[in-house]
């Protein structure tokens, strides 16, 4: 191990898990309800939602508000139901294949591990238990419980983090895979950070933020960068 790398953070949606599989499961299990609702087939109104999540992301604040225009709806009160049911929703999961592997081969070589993930708490906490997480971690950092200007890009959350843990920030990685949000925090406070091209922005040109001092094609590759 590093004589001055002591502990690696991890980001959660789109990281360690394909978050899209939890947006594909909600789309399905709604569909055919907000088709008769709508007065068009469940197969359209998946097929409209999926689209509108690969143009905009979901990180895009208004996802339902723009799949809803799309099929001839403009209805705030429906958005907030399908925003809010949308948090509710408690499908299976599973992690990327291997990435409990690796978080386990982190821990066995002595590094300390965090998480620090944006979303509601709710939300996010049900995801980790969901995907066998949570025995892997040292310490967990849910952005939303505290407001939304500490939440990332903001530094606050990585040094919180690094205090729990009782590291300093410059003795951390921290692994993520989105340049608007994941990279800026850490490394204002000189943490080393290292990208991963599984999410949205995988094969996609660099859209304009931070982008991470290293890369590796996936997490298996981080034993041997660290």
């Amino acid at each position: 191990m590093s004589a001055t790398l002591l502990a690696v953070g991890f980001d959660l949606d789109y990281t360690l898990w394909d978050h899209g599989d939890f947006a594909a499961s909600f789309f399905g299990a709604i569909a055919c309800e907000l088709g008769g609702r709508l007065g068009c087939s469940g197969r359209r109104v998946e097929c409209v939602l999926a689209d509108t999540l690969a143009r905009l992301t979901l990180g895009h604040p208004r996802l339902f508000d723009e799949a809803l225009l799309r099929m001839g709806v403009e209805d705030p009160g429906l958005v907030a139901e399908l925003v809010e049911r949308y948090h509710r929703h408690r499908p299976p999961l599973r992690p990327y294949p291997g990435a409990l592997d690796e978080l386990r081969r982190l821990r066995n070589r002595g590094y300390r591990t965090f998480l620090v993930t944006d979303g509601l708490s709710d939300t996010q906490r049900y995801k980790v238990e969901a995907l066998g997480l949570r025995p892997w971690f040292d310490e967990l950092v849910f952005t939303g419980d505290f407001p939304r200007i500490l939440h990332k890009p903001s530094p606050f959350p990585f040094l919180l983090a690094c205090r729990r843990l009782g590291v300093r920030p410059r003795q951390c990685a921290y692994v993520g895979d989105n340049p608007l949000c994941d990279f800026e925090g850490p490394m204002r406070l000189g943490m080393l950070t290292i990208g991963v091209p599984t999410g949205p922005f995988a094969g996609r040109p660099s859209p304009p933020g931070h982008p991470p001092e290293r890369l590796v094609a996936g997490l298996g590759e981080l034993g041997g960068l660290l």
